[in-house]
């Protein structure tokens, strides 16, 4: 098998280690005032993997030292080993035209910045959504004017699935629809195709609010569930940022080393019950799955190949008209099958 890793045996050696960095921006002006010190040694999609010394504070807060297990790779095409009719009857609810309707409902927000008004109105009609698909809803906050919606379907036997997605924009106007008006529509579909389906573990979905001003929601509620213990009854937990524009039917999905066993599972899934491709980058960064990783949550981001994301990324272009719905509809029966298979184990 030929992963595209961090290849030379140099880079993961305790004597490179302590001045190898990932970075952990999406944007390549952030190095510019290290340029002179900063030299690329490894860069694939989201895996960015740099040489470094000297690092101002500024520097820091972009770059976290690797752990010599980062790599990038195309796993081999196989399929799942559980698959199951009624998780590919389940997969096949998913709808395009309701994943479409719902990008464009949101991005007719004037801004969806965390705190604003708009963004509120938006927090408003997400948890409406949830309360008439039947989901008991509730609130966590990290301030009063920044809340993000906890939907849950009590199950009959311990253990939580969790299904999460960013409500927030950057801020551009009637914008934000890849990032992340695709993976809360995503998110509000796969609610509405399993709402009727009986499960065992408790289904829990959460749309957070905050994550492009520093995961604010997400870091919060994972600290409310440290805090409580109940971070312990989450069996998975699935992230969906940015699943809107593709070219290649490639999805990215990132995790931290001791989670990639989950990557190639989830990759099975994506051959047995979707059309995707799939890429699998162990080094996670920017973005809600981050805090849940943290806290040791085995943890799955969904995301755009990297490799050609949006041009929009951030831009006021990022508009409904540039999405493949198909692309997103795909996406969406990945994490239904990952959900239900677990659900079954």
């Amino acid at each position: 098998m030929k992963y595209l890793l961090l290849g030379l045996a140099l880079l993961s050696s305790s004597a490179f280690a302590a001045q190898r960095y990932q970075v952990i921006s999406a944007h390549p002006h952030d190095l510019e005032h290290i340029n002179g010190k900063v030299k690329t040694v490894y860069q694939n999609g989201r895996l960015w993997i740099v040489e470094a010394s000297e690092l101002s504070a500024e520097a820091k807060k972009i770059l976290k030292p690797i752990s010599g297990d980062e790599k990038s790779y195309f796993p081999p095409v196989l399929k799942s080993r559980n698959s199951n009719s009624q998780v590919q009857e389940l997969t096949e609810k998913v709808s395009e035209t309701f994943i479409r309707e719902t990008v464009a409902r949101l991005s007719a927000y004037k801004t969806r910045v965390v705190g604003s008004k708009d963004n509120q109105k938006a927090v408003d009609e997400i948890e409406k959504n949830f309360s008439e698909l039947g989901y008991v809803t509730s609130r966590t906050c990290h301030v009063a004017s920044s809340c993000s919606v906890v939907a849950e379907k009590v199950g009959t036997v311990p253990g939580v699935i969790l299904v999460m997605a960013h409500i927030d924009s950057v801020g551009k106007d009637f914008a934000g629809a890849d990032d992340n008006a695709s993976g809360t529509a995503v998110l509000l579909e796969m609610a509405r195709v399993l709402s009727t389906y009986k499960n065992q573990k408790t289904l829990r979905f959460f749309t957070t609010n905050g994550e492009e001003s520093g995961l604010l929601g997400a870091k919060n509620y994972a600290k409310e569930l440290q805090k409580s213990g109940a971070i312990k009854d989450i069996h998975l937990a699935i992230n969906m940022d940015m699943v809107g524009y593709n070219s290649n039917s490639v999805v990215e999905l990132e995790t931290n080393a001791p989670y990639e066993t989950l990557a190639k599972w989830f990759a099975e899934l994506a051959t047995t019950y979707t059309s995707l491709k799939t890429k699998i980058t162990i080094g996670a960064w920017g973005s809600d799955h981050v805090p849940f990783l943290d806290a040791k949550v085995p943890t799955m981001l969904t995301i755009e190949n990297w490799a050609t994301k949006t041009p929009c990324y951030h831009l006021a272009c990022d508009k409904p008209d540039t999405l493949n719905y198909g692309y997103a509809t795909e996406i969406g029966k990945l994490n239904v099958a990952a959900v239900v298979v677990k659900d079954l184990e």
